[in-house]
């Protein structure tokens, strides 16, 4: 009995290990894919603490938050909490003449509340800039000229008015020029997406 027995143990054996191996060969092709974020995914996040271009430096570390999950084939991969660390890559404070401020980000690791930390590569969605405003400088100008023809009609010259009208448009002029532009900053609390340039795979839940 037990000699006709070993064939059919054998062969179940033999089943077992094909039926293991073909479970362990599917989770190696198809997890991956579960947990792989791609480039292009796009992550919304918080800030926690302010940066702007005034007074934060190059190679300065921050943190972001989560905001809203993210899910993959209904799995949630990213939770609200969840942690990434941002890096400032240039920073430069606004300047005269209305040149404002420059501040460049990227985005360098992620981390788990259990733990768990990942390398990223990600950048912002939309880039960090003020845009000029003409309006000051037009009306500092138009302001100036007509001071100048206030005080050349004081003059009660006949070329006054043209004399001071030339002289408050250059201090008009003048003050444009020395107009401070404006800082650029992710304020506490906003939030604002950010977009993967590399692939990263993250750790399954619940090990």
């Amino acid at each position: 009995m037990l000699g006709s027995r070993k064939p059919a143990l054998f062969f179940a054996f033999i089943f077992s290990l094909v039926f293991v191996n073909s479970i362990f060969i599917h989770a190696q092709t198809v997890s991956p894919s579960v947990y792989e974020l791609k480039p292009g995914t796009r992550i919304r996040v918080k800030m926690e603490t302010e940066i702007n271009s005034e007074s934060s430096n190059k190679d300065d570390t921050f943190l972001v938050k989560v905001a809203k999950p993210l899910a993959v084939k209904g799995i949630t991969l990213l939770s609200i909490g969840d942690t990434l660390e941002g890096r400032v890559t240039n920073a430069k404070p606004a300047g005269g003449g209305g040149k404002n401020g420059t501040l460049e980000v990227v985005f360098e690791t992620l981390k788990f509340d259990r733990g768990e930390t990942r390398k990223i590569e990600a950048v912002l969605v939309k880039k960090l800039e003020m845009k000029s405003s003409q309006t000051k400088s037009v009306l500092a100008i138009l302001g100036g000229t007509a001071i100048g023809g206030i005080l050349g009609a004081i003059t009660k010259a006949d070329n006054g008015a043209l004399i001071g009208a030339g002289i408050g448009a250059g201090a008009g002029t003048g003050a444009a020029l020395l107009r401070k532009g404006k800082e650029v900053r992710i304020k506490t609390d906003e939030t604002f997406e950010i977009v993967l340039t590399k692939s990263v795979t993250l750790p399954p839940q619940g090990f």
